[in-house]
């Protein structure tokens, strides 16, 4: 099915004017690539515009951060206020008091200090809280007025996160909320805990625990300054994956479950990728605070990243559609331009291929075409005036048949090589197709506007050489061709379109039947006072000693269609009639297959006066 499919869109195609097709294969051809660079750019501005994005949102992250950790830095200070205080410390490492009226004063002492700390770190709106390990407890809200509820020492020594801070004794500790089930009965509103062990400054016993709380609604003002139009979300995420901190609710307490994500954000200090939050698609951007080693993470919905927003891509699109329309009509005018030419001098063959030599070709255009219309127009008036003088003399039919063979291409050829040259743009072989043209013009320029009788070697081979390039590109594939000629015989001269027809019988004849590409060689060396040009193939072969005859005698003689009649005995004669008797055609058999036609003619020879006559302008 799928090959029939192909035969009828083949058919389909062939079946199509010039013009259709040249229109559909350049539209084919400009519109894919088109289409590929368009997708191409819209990635990579894409693509472009999700780093800059993202980019940005590191720069937000960072930002938060970094206000994240003015907040550790000030608590440093703060919390130096209570713990390098020497009368403070004196107070919290007495396990008991002689008297209850001392007591009163070490915590009246302390309510001082608390009270000192608000005016001098007024900025600062922190609840610390000191827990004494001899069981006395004391809180910057605890000045008389309410009752404070304290965690117990006891089971706060027993929590996980407990251990860790008694290895590293002289640093603070943050600590998220939910960690710490004690801490947190001071306070439902803190979201982070700054603890530090407080040691007596003498003997360096450890005497209590100082806990500093942040409250969430701090952590919500940092989010809050990295809002923009698009409202990303952010979260803190601490060592464990679990959420503690977020600006939606539903996801503080949960952990991060992809064994993807987390890799992602543990392996990397910063970064952004694409991951499904809530069953959203959404763009995660992250960054590391460098005292804790909490992840801060930003996440925005795919969708805010709408592509028809960026100018630069819609520009894109604007062009290449512009493009696209100009392709079309450029590929309409060119094939328009390309087809009309070649349907005219079609239509004229046609009629003269009927025998209606007085149409004329109407191409007034400069170039290749117009110039293959004056050709065809020189070659009728050509015909004409042939015909002309073969109804008013016939006993001059040799001179007409000589005459004739200057014509060399008649109306059916230069239609079958039209042909071909239109199969060759069918088939998008422009190279070809040049080829072909040119090589056409040069032949009819040589062919109307050469008057010499005799002309060299060299002139006969380039002439031929264009016939073999019109004939190779016509029948593809069918033979190959070579050209070696020693220099001194180029120079020889040789009657016109004597070589020519050699090698149109082994294109015709010898090749006619052969199923493998056939080779024609022609040399040309010199033997003694002469110069012998072979013309070699490998085609069907045959019976050199009956062609031989043929050529001698005439028999078997038989039109082709390129030399309307004259043909490989014409050759001999006129050979015979400017040389003489000793010069002309032999043919010998190639093994295994094959004939060889040996042109010999004299190495030294002149001419007769107007036989090989140049102008000026000729020889320049």
């Amino acid at each position: 099915m799928r090959k029939k499919g192909i035969a009828i869109m083949k058919m389909k195609f062939r079946n199509l004017k010039i013009h259709q097709k040249i229109l559909f294969s350049n539209t084919i051809l400009f519109i894919i690539p088109c289409l590929i660079l368009s997708i191409c750019l819209f990635y990579f501005m894409q693509r472009k515009g999700n780093i800059q994005l993202n980019e940005s949102r590191l720069v937000i992250l960072r930002q938060i951060d970094e206000n994240l950790e003015d907040i550790f830095e000030e608590i440093v200070p703060f919390s130096n206020y209570f713990i390098c205080n020497t009368d403070i410390n004196k107070i919290i490492s007495r396990d008991s008091y002689p008297s209850g009226f001392q007591e009163m004063n070490a915590l009246k002492e302390i309510r001082n200090y608390f009270s000192n700390s608000r005016i001098i770190y007024s900025n600062l709106d922190y609840n610390i809280q000191i827990l004494g390990f001899n069981g006395k407890n004391y809180s910057l809200e605890d000045m008389g007025e309410t009752t404070i509820t304290y965690p117990d020492i006891e089971k706060i020594k027993k929590e996980s996160w407990y251990p860790a801070l008694q290895e590293c004794s002289s640093a603070i500790r943050y600590i998220p909320a939910y960690r710490s089930e004690e801490l947190q009965k001071a306070s439902q509103e803190s979201i982070i805990y700054a603890v530090k062990l407080i040691k007596n400054l003498n003997s360096g016993r450890e005497v209590a625990l100082l806990s500093i709380e942040i409250d969430q609604t701090l952590i919500q003002e940092l989010f809050a300054r990295g809002m923009n139009p698009h409202n990303p979300q952010f979260f803190i995420m601490d060592e464990t994956g679990k959420i503690f901190s977020s600006t939606q609710e539903d996801l503080v307490g949960k952990n991060i479950s992809l064994d993807t994500y987390i890799h992602k954000l543990t392996e990397n200090s910063y970064g952004y990728f694409p991951a499904r939050i809530n069953g959203v698609l959404s763009q995660v951007c992250f960054v590391t605070n460098r005292t804790t080693g909490w992840k801060l993470v930003m996440y925005d919905e795919q969708k805010g990243l709408g592509w028809a927003n960026n100018q630069m891509i819609i520009l894109i699109l604007s062009i290449s559609v512009l493009y696209l329309l100009l392709t079309v009509l450029m590929s309409f005018y060119n094939s328009k331009y390309i087809s009309t030419p070649v349907q005219k001098l079609k239509s004229d063959m046609d009629i003269a291929e009927k025998g209606n030599l007085s149409v004329r070709a109407t191409i007034e255009s400069e170039d290749e075409f117009g110039e293959l219309g004056k050709q065809f127009n020189s070659m009728l008036n050509t015909i004409e005036n042939l015909i002309t003088e073969l109804e008013e003399k016939e006993e001059e039919q040799r001179t007409l048949e000589l005459n004739a063979l200057q014509a060399q291409i008649n109306p059916h050829f230069l239609y079958n090589t039209l042909a071909s040259i239109r199969f060759l743009i069918e088939m998008d072989m422009p190279e070809k197709a040049d080829e072909s043209l040119v090589a056409l013009v040069k032949l009819l320029r040589r062919t109307f506007s050469e008057s010499r009788k005799l002309i060299t070697v060299k002139e006969e081979l380039s002439a031929v050489e264009n016939y073999l390039i019109l004939m190779c590109n016509r029948y593809q594939g069918t033979f190959e061709w070579d050209i070696s000629v020693e220099k001194e015989a180029e120079e020889c001269l040789i009657p016109r379109i004597s070589i020519q027809p050699l090698v149109e019988n082994s294109i015709s004849h010898g090749f006619c039947s052969k199923t493998e590409t056939g080779h024609i060689q022609i040399t040309g060396s010199i033997c003694g006072e002469d110069v012998i040009i072979r013309v070699i193939d490998d085609g069907i072969g045959g019976d050199s000693t009956k062609i031989q005859q043929m050529i001698d005698q005439g028999l078997g003689i038989r039109k082709t269609e390129q030399f309307n009649g004259v043909g490989v005995r014409n050759v001999h004669e006129r050979l015979r009639l400017f040389f003489g008797e000793h010069y002309g055609l032999s043919v010998s058999n190639i093994q295994p297959e094959g004939i060889c036609i040996n042109i010999r003619i004299p190495l030294h020879y002149i001419p007769e006066h107007g036989q090989y006559e140049k102008s000026k302008k000729e020889r320049l």
